[in-house]
């Protein structure tokens, strides 16, 4: 089980942070929640976190994707149902997977 892994959430609301704060009680990963949606303007806000999460209306095209590899990510969790906000063709080269488990 990972534990203490530094992850970001983009998108959230209140009741995002209450809920995946409860649920992070037993994993203690170092969460870091913000308002503003991932964009190509807002990538550099992932700092040393090795995971993003990120919701439906935020970006994940190539210029997204080419900054979060050098800056050390390793996962993108999503917090919706589909993933036509990320540019699957381009994902192999720059992380190691993409997860949607909703």
């Amino acid at each position: 089980m990972l534990t203490n892994m530094k992850v970001i959430f983009f998108s959230t609301n209140r009741y995002d942070e209450e809920y995946f704060t409860s649920s992070n009680e037993n994993y203690n990963h170092e969460i870091r929640f913000v308002e503003a949606k991932l964009s190509s303007d807002t990538v550099s806000l992932v700092g040393e976190a090795l995971a993003v999460c990120a919701f439906v209306n935020d970006t994940l095209n190539r210029k997204v994707l080419s900054k979060l590899s050098p800056v050390g990510v390793k996962l993108i969790a999503l917090r919706c149902a589909g993933y036509n906000n990320v540019d699957i063709k381009v994902i192999p080269p720059f992380l190691a997977e993409v997860r949607s488990r909703f």
